[in-house]
């Protein structure tokens, strides 16, 4: 990273300081939360506003159809990929996500029948704050957490919510979709 990129993370470190109070000895942490933010920002191609996701959802919004519209919300490119992969196979619409906050843009302009999030992603809200979220404005959408660090057991979630650990298999996460 060099140039803009570095003028980019020196703003943004200094924002997030004084977002925090500026407290004294924190500069290291809103730093490298700033060189992280900035490598999401370069690795996904995202802009700041998000436009080019409200763009995408605007072009082709998936509609209540016959087969399943999946929305998968994962902040590893390649489990998304293969994911959506394993899913578009299988025959079903999927929409994809690297967080919460594009998740929602999705939700509110697409009928998704399923939703599969990983619960540990950076962003404004994790997994379980999406499907809080989901649960609330959304009740009829099925819900499939996965984590590869959290077990949660059934006691742990809502109904109406499913949990499957990472690596799913295949046809686990095609049986909890179908």
């Amino acid at each position: 990273m060099t140039g803009n990129a570095d003028e980019w993370i020196a703003t943004r470190a200094y924002a997030l300081w004084e977002l925090a109070g500026r407290p004294f000895g924190g500069d290291g942490v809103h730093w490298q939360q700033a060189v992280l933010e900035r490598r999401l920002l370069e690795e996904t191609k995202a802009s700041c506003d998000g436009q080019e996701v409200i763009d995408r959802t605007q072009a082709e919004p998936l509609k209540a159809q016959s087969g399943s519209n999946v929305l998968v919300v994962e902040d590893e490119p390649i489990l998304r990929y293969d994911t959506v992969d394993i899913l578009e196979r299988a025959g079903h619409r999927v929409l994809e996500a690297a967080n919460a906050d594009e998740a929602l843009v999705f939700l509110r302009r697409n009928d998704i029948d399923t939703l599969l999030t990983d619960i540990d992603m950076p962003g404004s809200m994790d997994g379980l704050g999406l499907v809080k979220k989901v649960r609330a404005d959304w009740p009829s959408t099925k819900v499939i957490v996965t984590s590869g660090l959290i077990a949660l057991s059934h006691d742990d979630l809502e109904t109406g919510v499913a949990f499957i650990s990472k690596p799913a298999s295949r046809l686990e996460l095609l049986r909890l979709i179908a």
